[in-house]
C-alpha cells in the first residue's frame, strides 16, 4: 500500500507521509476534486505540509491523483492531530486570471483554439491541452475571470454531454475535453456489492420553459429570440404536458452571443425539465479487495444498478465517488448516480446567483444622442451629415431624421480685390450679318439762336472763280460763289417763307468792296428720312486694358433668399422614398449593413439632403443605442 507523498511547488519530492491516516477523497464529474488526510501533530513531516505544496494521494496501490494543500486544522483530543484539506492541482488555474475584457472565438476558430487561448494566459505553464473531441465555432467573452472558470465555461453552451479529464503523471500536466463513453464499466447489485441505497426525488426545481437573458440591460439585454424563431425562451413540450408549465428566467451576463446563450439555456433545460432523481449507494469496493475491474467506480462512467427486490434496474452515469478512509476502511465507498450530470442544487444555485456574475461583468448603458447640422444647399450641392458608429455600440435601437427648410442665407455682399490687367491675344474683327438701316421717327427742325454777320475781303478767291471760257462765261473771270452753274437756289421773303427759285449763273469778273452780310433768325426744317448702313466690318487691333490696384468694400449683414418646399434624401447613397412629412423619418433600414445584416460598425455613414431650390437646411438625427463599458483609457 502506497502512502501519500509530499512535493514542493517545483515538483521536488520532500517526503513520504508514512504516518498519514484517514486518507479520503471525493471525485465528482466536471468539478474540482478534493482529498483529506491527517498526521499526528508531533510528526516531523508536518513541516513539509505547507499551504500550496503538492500531495499525491493513493487508494492502496492505485494512484488517485495529485492535489495541493489548501487548509490545516489542529485538534487536541486524546492526542493532537493535524487535519489537512486538499484540492486537485487543477486549482492552479485559479491562481491566474483573464484581467478585464477578453473576446475570442467565432468563425474559423475551433473549440481547441479557444481552450489554448485560455491556457496561454498561465504565468507558469502547468497545463497543456490534450484531446478535444469537440469542434464548435462559438464566440466567447470573459471579463475578470480566473482561468479555471473561463476554461470550464467553454463547453457549458454545448448541446451534448462532455467530460473533463486530465493526466498529472507527467509535467506539464495535460487536460482534455472529451465526449463521455456510453460503455457500461461497472455494476452495483443488491446482495453482491451494494450495502445500502438512498433514493432522492426532488421536483421543486422543475423548469420546462426557460427565458434566457445575456449581456446588457433593459430593452438592450441579449435574448435568444433572434436565433430561436422569435421566441425568447426554450421549452420541452413533453415535460409541460406531464408536469404543467413551469417557467424560470436564466440570466447570465457572460454571454454576448445569442447562439451561445441558446445552447446554454438548452443544456439547463435538459437538466431541469424532469425531477432530479439520484441514488446514493453504499457499496463494497470489490476492485480494491479482489481486483475485479468490473467493480471499479470512476466519475463519468456508466454503471448498472440492480435491486431486484425493489424492481430497480438502472443504467446511468456516475456523478461522484467518495471514500472517507482509503486505508482504514478500504472496501467502503459511496457512489452517487443521477439523471443529470450535476445535482439540482447546483443548477438552482446557478440560476439564482447570477447577480454575482453581473457584479463582475460590465453591463454597458443605453444612450440617447442627437446630432444637429445646418447648411445651405441646392439640388446639386447637398447638405451633408457624416456619422461614425464604433464597435462599442452593441445595439442600435432607433435612428430618426428630422428636417426643416429655412430661407437661404448669406452674410456679405462683396469681397476685397486688387489690381489686375487683361490683355487680348491679338487683333479681332466683328462682321455684321448684312446691311441695315436706321429710320428717324419723323421730321424735325433746327433753329438758330439769332442772326449773324460775315465780313469778306475785297479781292476774289481763286477757289471761287474759273476762266471766262469755261461754262460759256463772258470774258474775264467768272465769279461763282463756290456754286456750279445751274444750281437751284431758293427765293425767300422777309418771313423766311420760300416764294420761288432761280438757277445759279456765274456773275462774271468783278470785285466786292468791303461789306457784311446779315442773316436774320431762321429755322431749317428736316423732313422724315432714313439712313441706310451697308454690310461692313469693324476691326479691333490687339490691345490691353489696365485696371489699377483697387479694393471693393465688404458689406456685412444677413441676407436671405429662397426657401425649399421639398428635398431628396440619400442615406449611404440610397435614395429613400419621398416622405409625407420630414419629421421623425426612420432611416435604420437604409444604412449600410455587414454580412450578418447588422448596421456597419467602425464605419462612416452619410446622410445627404438635396432641396428642390436654394435653401437653408436645419437637420437633426436622434439615435438610441446600447454601448458596452469596455475599452478606452482614463484621461
Amino acid at each position: 500500500m502506497k502512502v501519500p507523498q509530499i512535493f514542493d511547488r517545483n515538483m521536488k519530492r520532500l517526503a513520504f507521509l508514512d504516518n498519514a491516516v484517514s486518507v479520503g477523497y471525493s471525485l465528482e464529474i466536471n468539478s474540482l476534486w478534493t482529498a483529506t488526510f491527517t498526521l499526528p501533530a508531533d510528526d516531523d513531516k508536518n513541516a513539509y505540509c505547507q499551504p500550496l505544496n503538492f500531495v499525491e494521494i493513493f487508494d492502496g496501490d492505485e494512484r488517485i491523483d495529485l492535489f495541493r494543500i489548501i487548509g490545516e486544522d489542529l485538534e487536541r483530543s486524546n492526542g493532537a492531530t493535524r487535519f489537512y484539506d486538499c484540492e486537485h492541482v487543477l486549482a492552479t488555474l485559479l491562481s491566474d486570471v483573464l484581467f478585464q475584457y477578453h473576446q475570442y472565438g467565432g468563425g474559423g476558430i475551433k473549440t481547441a483554439d479557444v481552450l489554448n487561448y485560455v491556457l496561454a494566459r498561465q504565468t507558469t505553464r502547468n497545463w497543456v491541452l490534450g484531446d478535444c473531441d469537440f469542434k464548435r465555432y462559438f464566440e466567447y467573452n470573459w471579463e475578470n475571470s480566473t482561468l479555471l472558470a473561463a476554461l470550464f465555461a467553454v463547453p457549458e453552451c454545448f448541446d451534448s454531454e462532455y467530460m473533463w479529464t486530465w493526466d498529472t503523471t507527467v509535467y506539464p500536466w495535460t487536460i482534455s475535453l472529451v465526449a463521455p463513453s456510453d460503455t457500461m464499466k461497472s455494476e452495483v447489485r443488491y446482495a453482491k456489492n451494494m450495502t445500502s441505497m438512498k433514493k432522492t426525488v426532488d421536483a421543486s426545481g422543475i423548469a420546462n420553459r426557460i427565458y434566457a437573458l445575456g449581456y446588457g440591460e433593459g430593452v438592450n439585454q441579449l435574448t435568444i429570440a433572434g436565433v430561436n424563431g422569435g421566441k425568447p425562451y426554450v421549452e420541452d413540450a413533453m415535460s409541460i404536458q406531464q408536469y404543467g408549465l413551469c417557467s424560470t428566467i436564466l440570466v447570465d451576463s457572460r454571454y454576448e452571443v445569442a447562439e451561445n446563450l441558446k445552447g446554454y439555456a438548452e443544456q439547463m433545460l435538459a437538466e431541469l425539465k424532469n425531477p432530479y432523481v439520484s441514488y446514493e449507494i453504499g457499496a463494497i469496493d470489490l476492485h480494491r479487495l479482489t481486483g475485479d475491474t468490473f467493480s471499479k467506480f470512476r466519475p463519468g462512467e456508466i454503471v448498472r444498478v440492480v435491486d431486484e427486490a425493489d424492481g430497480i434496474n438502472l443504467r446511468t452515469r456516475i456523478v461522484s465517488v467518495e471514500k472517507s478512509d482509503a486505508q482504514g476502511d478500504p472496501g467502503s465507498v459511496t457512489v452517487t448516480i443521477a439523471n443529470k450530470s450535476k445535482d439540482i442544487a447546483g443548477s438552482i444555485s446557478e440560476l439564482q446567483n447570477r447577480a454575482l456574475i453581473n457584479e463582475t461583468y460590465a453591463q454597458g448603458a443605453t444612450n440617447q444622442q442627437i446630432y444637429n447640422f445646418t447648411d445651405n444647399a441646392d439640388a446639386t450641392h447637398p447638405a451633408t451629415l457624416k456619422l461614425y458608429i464604433s464597435d462599442s455600440v452593441v445595439r442600435i435601437n432607433k435612428m430618426l431624421l428630422n428636417i426643416q427648410f429655412e430661407a437661404f442665407r448669406a452674410y456679405e455682399k462683396a469681397i476685397g480685390g486688387g489690381g489686375g490687367q487683361t490683355t487680348s491675344s491679338g487683333g479681332g474683327q466683328t462682321t455684321s450679318s448684312g446691311g441695315g438701316s436706321t429710320t428717324s421717327s419723323g421730321g424735325g427742325s433746327t433753329t438758330s439762336s439769332g442772326g449773324g454777320t460775315t465780313s469778306s475781303a475785297t479781292s476774289l478767291r481763286s477757289s471761287n472763280t474759273y476762266n471766262s471760257s469755261d461754262n460759256g462765261g463772258d470774258g474775264g473771270e467768272n465769279h461763282n460763289h463756290g456754286l456750279a452753274r445751274g444750281d437751284r437756289l431758293a427765293l425767300i421773303d422777309y418771313n423766311g417763307n420760300i416764294i420761288g427759285g432761280r438757277n445759279f449763273v456765274p456773275s462774271g469778273a468783278h470785285t466786292h468792296p468791303s461789306h457784311t452780310h446779315t442773316v436774320g433768325s431762321h429755322t431749317h426744317s428736316v423732313s422724315a428720312h432714313t439712313h441706310s448702313v451697308s454690310a461692313h466690318t469693324h476691326t479691333v487691333k490687339a490691345h490691353t486694358h489696365t485696371v489699377q490696384d483697387h479694393t471693393h468694400k465688404i458689406e456685412f449683414g444677413i441676407y436671405e433668399g429662397a426657401r425649399a418646399s421639398s428635398a431628396t434624401i440619400r442615406v449611404d447613397g440610397v435614395e429613400i422614398p419621398a416622405p409625407a412629412s420630414y419629421d421623425n423619418l426612420d432611416i435604420v433600414e437604409y444604412l449600410k449593413t455587414d454580412g450578418s445584416g447588422k448596421i456597419q460598425r467602425n464605419a462612416w455613414h452619410t446622410i445627404q439632403i438635396l432641396p428642390n431650390s436654394m435653401s437653408r437646411i436645419v437637420g437633426a438625427v436622434f439615435m438610441q443605442t446600447f454601448c458596452n463599458s469596455r475599452g478606452g483609457g482614463d484621461y
